[in-house]
């Protein structure tokens, strides 16, 4: 007959394993339904934005030809556009990770399973801090960066800012001057799979600041 302690044993070894089948395949699912929520609001954020500066939604703006500007010295806020319910600030392009997502104005953990939000300051003030979940539709992929990498970000006046990364660290969760306070014009940053570290990606300004040109 069986030993008992080898059966229960088993029993519990099967049901870890159903468990962890069972969350990954809800990570997946969270996944995929993260992407496709922010796949729809990028194309609503951008369509604003090439709205406010008279652009058609076919074209894009050249950072290179278009015209530097100085920004507002006189307002430092971001401006804010109200889209189906959600503010947003503009969105975030990542070209070595092929990446382009909306961010949000404000940031909560309902939020954060939608698309990537504004934790703290501006691209103004040159000190913007943006958050975002380790989906690998989000921000899952921060750590293959490498320094030198392009990070951009368009606001919601077309004003296109550009950056390059600086450094790529793990951080532990309770590091939280270190982000907010970091000196840098730009930090990018999500949690770790499990949750133990955070991972931020540093970034300073490379060019001056651009506007998407008028048609």
């Amino acid at each position: 007959m069986p030993n008992r302690k080898g059966i229960v044993f088993l029993i519990i070894g099967a049901v870890l394993i159903i468990s962890a089948l069972l969350l990954f395949f809800y990570n997946q699912k969270e996944n995929v339904h993260a992407g496709q929520e922010a796949e729809t609001m990028l194309s609503d954020v951008q369509s604003v934005i090439l709205e406010r500066v008279n652009l058609p939604v076919s074209e894009t703006g050249d950072p290179d030809t278009a015209p530097s500007i100085e920004p507002d010295i006189a307002n430092q806020e971001l401006p804010i556009a109200l889209i189906n319910g959600y503010e947003y600030v503009g969105y975030i392009s990542i070209p070595s990770l092929e990446i382009e997502l909306p961010v949000m104005a404000t940031w909560d953990y309902d939020r954060l399973k939608l698309a990537p939000c504004r934790h703290f300051g501006s691209s103004k003030t040159d000190d913007l801090v943006i958050a975002a979940h380790n989906y690998e539709s989000h921000f899952g992929q921060l750590k293959e960066l490498l320094v030198g990498d392009s990070v951009i970000f368009t606001d919601m006046d077309g004003i296109v800012n550009t950056y390059s990364v600086v450094s790529v660290e793990k951080l532990i969760p309770s590091e939280v001057e270190t982000v907010q306070k970091s000196g840098y014009d730009l930090v990018l940053y999500t949690c770790t799979k499990g949750g133990q570290a955070r991972i931020a990606v540093f970034c300073d300004r490379n060019q001056a600041r651009t506007l998407l040109p008028e048609n």
